[in-house]
């Protein structure tokens, strides 16, 4: 019996050095792995210039909030005596904005604010006109800029378009704040 037990502790001991002998060969087989991973010269990627094209990019979505009555540096006295001075607009495109500027914009202010059932003071009414006329010219340019074979009455339609969409997004951006 003596003899027996001896011999299933020899048989348990040689197990368990069998198993230390294949984990430490499992070791250095990873480790070899891993030093010869660490040598390999990987492939360097090296982009030396990118040059982006911006007049041939579709933009096809373009989200954001215009910021009507605001100014980045606070200059709100300024922005009256800017609104209709001769040089801030393109001769070309002030026979065409002057029914935008002076109807369509406060219609379209005044439409938004009547079927949304909101209260809009007159001076926060006239801000909103002035700040989006200033934007006119620009747009207009821009438009004309991007299609120069476009009829100027086509970019004032986009522009209708446009201030009715930016009109919108305003007062949806600022919903639940008072206009009063």
């Amino acid at each position: 019996m003596n003899n027996n037990y001896y011999q299933s502790w020899n048989h348990w001991f040689s197990q368990i050095m069998k198993q230390i002998q294949d984990q430490q060969q499992t070791i250095d087989r990873l480790t070899q792995q891993i030093e010869h991973l660490q040598t390999q010269q990987h492939p360097k990627t090296v982009i030396e210039k990118i040059e982006y094209h911006f007049d041939q990019l579709k933009i096809e979505t373009l989200e954001g909030t215009l910021q009507i009555g605001l100014t980045p540096n606070g200059t709100e006295g300024d922005i009256l005596e800017d609104l209709y001075t001769p040089e801030s607009q393109p001769q070309e495109a002030a026979p065409y904005l002057d029914e935008l500027m002076n109807d369509a914009v406060p219609q379209y202010i005044d439409n938004y604010v009547r079927e949304n059932g909101l209260q809009l003071s007159e001076k926060h009414r006239e801000h909103m006109i002035a700040d989006i006329n200033k934007q006119l010219p620009e747009r207009f340019t821009f438009h004309q800029n991007q299609n120069p074979d476009l009829d100027p009455t086509a970019i004032v339609q986009k522009l209708h378009q446009e201030v009715r969409h930016s009109v919108a997004q305003y007062f949806t951006s600022k919903k639940g704040e008072d206009f009063v």
